[in-house]
């Protein structure tokens, strides 16, 4: 979608005033994103004004033509979140495939996956890699850009893309110590220091770092990640203001072992959610940097500059463990089985990200237009990786085994040779506005997009078109339709696979979207339709990742979110999905639903303060997914499942600045059973968990 005029057009605006006579470190060079409430009168809210990701970057949310879910610090802190799947949640139509959600996630919206090497954004720039668990006690807020975003981010997935945005120094100086541990065992600690310093408070430095140890509700499965991140900002001159964002992190845990799709004969028998398939200390480790630089440069008049670079490196090693049912009569009932799999130690990936644009303002006949032109480019890198099969090892279904990694016997090693992938794209874009209730939106991106791997170099050429109208029948509410065309990535084979780790060449999306969206009290409720028509990518009968024929996901979302009451605040969403395979070539799978795509999902949050106790929260959440099917031919159903929770947390005021919280949160407190992801490999959702924290400002 992106295709809004972004944040340095806002900047050309603040150039304007400089030269009428405001100082540029006092003229609004960009909105004021959402700022943790740091001990004052205010309650926090559920709310957010303005959106970051892509070139919607601080434009506000009436006026932003596409469906965008953020999920503020306020929401993550009431919830107890501690990684993209508790943001995430918050999102319907949100599942995952094909991983545990114990070691990494891969998300689908709307239908369609969301890439690891795409579809991340740090800042709503660096494409992060998503093979490593992205943690969020350093960021201010998520947010989820849902359907094509071809025009800004170039090559990605027409799902969606998640935008995690670093905490920075604001106003109030911030002093946060916090530790927060669960009933399995696991415990962590953290910091949070910001502070803007300097004659004219001309610099800023925002520092956190946190370290845990993990355990999880699979037995045997736990092990400790840590973070450690800066985010730097420095007004140089009156034009000139420059950030820079640093962060490393690392996870080390267990790999629990997944369901293969050949074992789905049980698949309305969920097993228990403590069941650990894999060997003993099968290992999944990961270690990412992100680093991300920016300068913005206020020109004569409204114009200004912006550019930005970053590089994004992870690093994996993964032992794969996938549990079959034997072929015998009885396996069903014995649960007698093994896992396959492979260990692949030496997993590189680098994202190297440049930016560069002029944006301003264009007076013409009474119209004034919102120009935007820009280059950018992604430099994708996966270098050759080194996988080792084991022998089978017998394993049951109903009472797995214990197995040491290291007595499996290595049989064979398979080289995935590595990939280059460049994403060149220049672009340009004009918003008009016509009068006061009316924006008209035009832009086109030329893609330039080469690949070179084991089957060759190719280049592929494409014009990726964007329009869209903006009208505010009040201040308070506006309408929207949009149309964009975007080429996507098809995607990497997935694990289990005949052609695991093969880069399927990129296909053509397009897509139509319309929606409103106006306040109600203190909230903003939103609703939209989208029709998306895209290459179909699935599994197909010899278990292998295709892109072949179409698929259509259509369907209608609605939210509400923000603070209905004083007292009361909410966080509602649902989708309505819609997704069908098409023109396959097969008969049997023509008119299927896409795998792993429920028809309904919702999201219901809400937490109450007391009015004569506002210091008090109480919070209850429930989350459904619907029926999915496993399979592109349908014949395997993923029951449908509701997970509830349930939180408190108390804020304590002592003396001077000082202020202790406290919280507890429990999900899935009905310890429901459920399949939380699909795909070729399947897991189980987690069990009850119950966290908690404590929290000291200063």
């Amino acid at each position: 979608m992106g295709f809004w005029i972004m944040a340095a057009a806002v900047a050309g605006t603040a150039a304007g005033d400089a030269q009428a006579g405001v100082p540029l470190d006092e003229a609004q060079v960009e909105r004021r994103l959402d700022e943790e409430i740091i001990v004052t009168g205010q309650r926090p809210t559920f709310r957010t004004e303005v959106v970051q990701v892509g070139a919607f970057r601080n434009q506000s949310i009436l006026d932003t033509p596409a469906s965008i879910a953020v999920i503020p610090r306020a929401l993550l802190d009431a919830q107890g979140a501690t990684g993209l799947e508790d943001a995430l949640r918050n999102a319907p139509g949100v599942t995952q495939q094909a991983t545990s959600p114990t070691t990494s996630n891969n998300f689908v919206s709307r239908g369609v996956l969301m890439n690891a090497r795409t579809n991340y954004r740090l800042n709503g720039a660096l494409q992060i890699v998503n093979l490593s668990p992205v943690p969020i006690e350093n960021k201010q807020r998520v947010e989820l850009l849902k359907g094509v975003s071809a025009l800004y981010y170039g090559l990605a997935t027409p799902s969606g893309i998640v935008n995690v945005v670093t905490k920075r120094a604001g106003d109030q100086p911030v002093t946060n110590v916090y530790a927060n541990g669960d009933a399995e065992g696991s415990i962590g600690a953290g910091f949070d220091i910001g502070r803007k310093f300097g004659g004219n408070d001309q610099f800023g430095i925002r520092i956190n770092g946190y370290s845990a140890h993990v355990e999880t509700p699979i037995d045997g499965v736990n092990g400790y990640r840590y973070l450690a991140s800066g985010a730097f900002d420095w007004q140089a001159t009156e034009r000139l203001s420059l950030k820079l964002d640093v962060e490393h992190y690392r996870r080390a845990t267990d790999e629990p072992g997944g369901i293969s799709l050949a074992a789905f004969q049980l698949l309305d028998h969920v097993p228990n959610p403590h069941s650990r398939y894999a060997p003993n200390n099968a290992p999944y480790r990961t270690w990412s940097t992100n680093v991300l630089g920016r300068a913005d440069y206020a020109l004569g008049g409204t114009w200004s500059v912006r550019a930005e670079a970053g590089l994004a490196q992870s690093r994996r090693q993964r032992s794969r463990a996938d549990f079959s049912f034997d072929n015998r009569q009885d396996s069903l009932e014995t649960g007698a089985g093994r896992i396959a799999g492979n260990y692949t130690p030496d997993q590189e990936y680098r994202n190297e990200y440049v930016r560069a644009e002029i944006a301003g303002r264009l007076p013409t006949f009474g119209i004034e237009h919102e120009l935007l032109f820009g280059v950018a480019r992604n430099r994708q890198v996966q270098e050759d990786q080194h996988q080792r099969n084991y022998t089978a090892v017998a394993q049951n279904f109903y009472n797995p085994r214990r197995i040491d990694f290291d007595d499996l016997v290595f049989t064979t090693t398979r080289l995935l040779p590595g990939s280059v992938n460049i994403d060149t794209g220049f672009y340009m874009l004009d918003i008009a506005h016509v009068g006061e209730k009316l924006l008209l939106i035009g832009g086109v991106r030329r893609v330039l997009y080469d690949t070179d791997d084991a089957t060759g170099d190719y280049r592929m050429k494409a014009w990726t078109p964007t329009g869209g109208v903006v009208f505010k029948p009040t201040p308070k509410s506006s309408l929207y339709f949009t149309y964009i065309e975007g080429l996507e990535s098809a995607g990497t084979a997935p694990a289990g696979t005949t052609n695991e780790g093969d880069i399927l060449r990129p296909v053509l999306s397009k897509q139509i979207e319309a929606g409103a969206r106006a306040e109600v009290a203190g909230a903003l409720a939103s609703v939209a339709y989208f029709h998306i028509d895209r290459g179909l990518d699935y599994i197909n009968s010899a278990n292998t990742y295709v892109v072949d024929g179409r698929a259509v996901h259509e369907g209608v979302e609605a939210s509400l979110q923000g603070n209905l009451t004083p007292s009361l605040s909410v966080a509602l969403s649902g989708q309505y999905l819609k997704a069908t395979q098409d023109e396959t070539g097969d008969a049997t799978l023509d008119g299927r639903r896409v795998d792993n795509t429920p028809r309904w999902s919702a999201s219901l949050f809400a937490e109450y303060r007391l009015p004569t106790l506002p210091d008090l929260g109480i919070n209850a959440g429930a989350y459904y997914t619907g029926l999915r099917y496993a399979d592109a031919a349908n014949s395997l159903r993923m029951p449908a499942y509701t997970t509830y929770s349930l939180g408190m947390n108390y804020r304590l005021r002592l003396q001077g600045d000082r202020a202790l919280t406290l919280r507890v949160n429990g999900d899935n407190l009905t310890n429901k059973r459920y399949w939380s992801t699909g795909g070729s490999i399947f897991y189980v959702g987690l069990a009850r968990q119950v966290r908690f924290s404590a929290s000291m400002d200063f």
